[in-house]
């Protein structure tokens, strides 16, 4: 066997293990591809199924849960407070990595001013201790993750129009400001209200500000707020199905009229519940 042969074949042996292994590359989509503040996109991630997949997105570690057979995929929210700009997501499994871009849009949501009861704008001491002790109650709820529960789509949970859209930001008799971070759907007392998905109720309690509220757990941190709910049809613990009523239109709490008040949390984090109706799953 002469030296020029053996020179060649070396080389080509060098070259194959220099060409990288794409039977195994890491497939990403990201769906939208363009969002504004607030809202919700997908990553689905194709792998050989050997290792598991991880996301960052802002900083944050995002963690992907099997949608199928070598699919993972997360939701994952964006920040109300988020600048517009292209970002960048850094996908991860094993040894494998992906970058993807989304854009955040620049939106300007709307403001308006609104003329209440002063007990309304000001809370008393014991209405403020109240509302306290039960925000840190919800908050124990938000970090807990279970695995995926919901089935396809996600639905509005009532066939009537928006009020209050997500993100509006109101002003008060002119000194107290809030942003929404719910929706708003008008509705008569009475109105049958239905899970947006399937999940587990996790909370069922009389709230100072929501009045009758009732929280759903999705899986993979995701939850639907449902509140001044005039009566509840399910208890806590209790699993639920897709579109199944699980309470009734009311004014409890701080409502001014009867509505449903819905604001979904993901990560801990709100997020625009219309956003999520949108997204093909």
């Amino acid at each position: 066997m002469s030296r020029s042969f053996i020179n060649r074949l070396f080389i080509l042996i060098v070259a194959a293990l220099l060409i990288p292994d794409v039977g195994f590359a890491l497939k990403v989509t990201v769906k939208p591809k363009e969002v504004i503040p607030g809202d919700v996109f997908i990553i689905r991630v194709e792998t050989d199924g050997a290792e598991p997949a991880e996301a960052e997105f802002l900083g944050s570690k995002i963690s992907l849960y099997p949608a199928k057979e070598n699919q993972l995929l997360a939701m994952v929210p964006v920040d109300i407070d988020t600048a517009p700009a292209k970002y960048t997501i850094n996908i991860t499994a094993g040894e494998k990595t992906h970058k993807a871009d989304i854009i955040v849009r620049r939106h300007e949501f709307k403001t308006i001013k609104l003329t209440l009861p002063e007990e309304k704008v000001t809370l008393s001491p014991a209405d403020e201790e109240r509302a306290a002790r039960e925000a840190e109650l919800l908050n124990q709820i938000w970090p807990e993750k279970t695995m995926p529960a919901w089935n396809g789509r996600f639905t509005s949970p009532i066939d009537t129009a928006v009020s209050t859209a997500f993100g509006v930001r109101r002003i008060m008799n002119e000194k107290k400001t809030s942003v929404h971070k719910g929706t708003d759907f008008r509705g008569a007392t009475g109105a049958s209200v239905k899970a947006i998905n399937s999940g587990t109720v996790v909370l069922t309690e009389d709230l100072f500000f929501g009045g009758n509220t009732l929280i759903v757990d999705h899986g993979m941190g995701l939850y639907s707020v449902y509140m001044h709910l005039s009566k509840l049809s399910v208890s806590k613990g209790e699993k639920v199905s897709k579109s199944q009523v699980i309470g009734f239109v009311g004014s409890t709490g701080r409502a001014s009229g009867p509505h449903l008040h819905m604001s979904v949390r993901l990560n801990g984090m709100s997020i625009n519940p219309e956003s999520l109706f949108k997204l093909e799953l």
